[in-house]
């Protein structure tokens, strides 16, 4: 029993350090001496479990499919858990993308085997496999969606969905400045919401995007979006609070009869993603709160921290908001603004912007 877990251990670590290297070095950098390297061990033990270079990168394409269908199992079961069937098949898909540095690892080994398989039956009859395993749980969670589909119809927009997904993932890991997050996210929204009838994000709620492996906490969000000033834009997170309250304190955005803590606490029980930040050097200099009920979307708190005002902060907040917003599906986005407030009125006419033919009305149902 003890050699038994003694030659699983081994395995482990062998494996980990295949993936490494993999991941850093490509395919022309996996040898069995770099394997012995980063596992610490000596070639004569990776070649005991490897005997030829073709069995190493077998194995690597093994790991490969192994990952991504560990991700793929559990983004199916929260988007399923989140958004029903349509919410199982996006999360999946969007689990397949280059999204953040798993995603993007993984489109990188993928794209290397890809190539090297064009050159070896071997490694292509392997790729060929567990790509068409991709395919039928694709198929399956496209049924999900429309029940009335036969088996044929179902695969064939499986492969273009597919197809769309191992395509951005490679241009991605090759152009990641052009193919943004933004842009994959969208892009496979768009196309589940048009092939199968799906509404994409708009039957997502926030569940959902946070329980992807695109979350805030791996540094690269599916909501985040870089500038090239340093200030990047992300989904707000709990610690945020204080200072984003600050923030609006500062932005006179406060008033005595709202409180300002119980207004972020509401807020993250109602799509949290929608709850954007924006952030350099560590600091919160900006926010945006929106809000999507199926008939129109609303946007309140938009800050910017005074030093910043002017540079178009401002504008990339509500662009992002209105990218969210327009992936749920949303026509109109409505805001509200206090009478006699010019210089804000003349910041959302800049922005398309008009004034309509309406008073605003309210009843306060809870007292802060």
């Amino acid at each position: 029993m003890a050699r038994s877990r003694n030659l699983d251990d081994q395995q482990e670590r062998l494996s980990e350090a295949t993936w490494s290297v993999l991941t850093e070095r490509g395919l022309p950098g996996l040898t069995i001496r770099a394997v012995a390297d980063r596992a610490g061990c000596t070639t004569g033990l990776v070649m005991h479990a490897f005997p030829t270079k073709q069995a190493l990168l077998l194995h690597a394409r093994d790991l490969l499919h192994a990952r991504t269908a560990a991700t793929a199992d559990a983004a199916e079961a929260e988007g399923r858990e989140a958004g029903g069937a349509e919410g199982a098949l996006l999360a999946v898909l969007w689990n397949s993308l280059a999204l953040d540095r798993v995603g993007e690892d993984a489109a990188r080994v993928w794209v290397s085997f890809l190539a090297a398989a064009l050159v070896d039956q071997t490694l292509a009859e392997r790729h060929r496999a567990q790509n068409r395993r991709f395919v039928e749980r694709i198929a399956r969670l496209v049924r999900g969606c429309r029940p009335e589909w036969d088996e044929d119809r179902a695969r064939a927009e499986a492969l273009g969905l597919v197809s769309l997904s191992e395509g951005l993932g490679s241009l991605a890991s090759a152009d990641p400045e052009t193919y943004t997050v933004a842009v994959q996210r969208h892009a496979m929204a768009e196309a589940v919401r048009r092939g199968v009838g799906a509404s994409g994000p708009a039957d997502a709620p926030g569940e959902l995007l946070r329980g992807m492996p695109t979350s805030a906490d791996t540094g690269t969000a599916a909501a985040t979006a870089a500038g090239t000033d340093g200030i990047r834009l992300r989904a707000f997170r709990e610690p945020d609070t204080e200072a984003v309250v600050a923030l609006w304190m500062e932005c006179g955005l406060t008033r005595a009869w709202n409180d300002p803590r119980k207004d972020v606490a509401r807020k993250l029980g109602v799509q949290r993603d929608l709850f954007l930040v924006a952030e350099a050097d560590g600091r919160v200099v900006g926010t945006a709160m929106a809000g999507y009920d199926g008939h129109r979307a609303w946007v309140n708190y938009l800050a910017v921290a005074p030093a910043l005002q002017g540079h178009g902060l401002g504008r990339r907040l509500m662009a992002e908001a209105e990218r969210l917003l327009l992936e749920r599906g949303c026509p109109k986005v409505n805001l509200q603004i206090r009478e006699g407030n010019e210089p804000v009125m003349e910041f959302y006419r800049a922005l398309g912007y008009e004034r309509d033919a309406a008073v605003s009305f309210g009843k306060r149902l809870i007292a802060d």
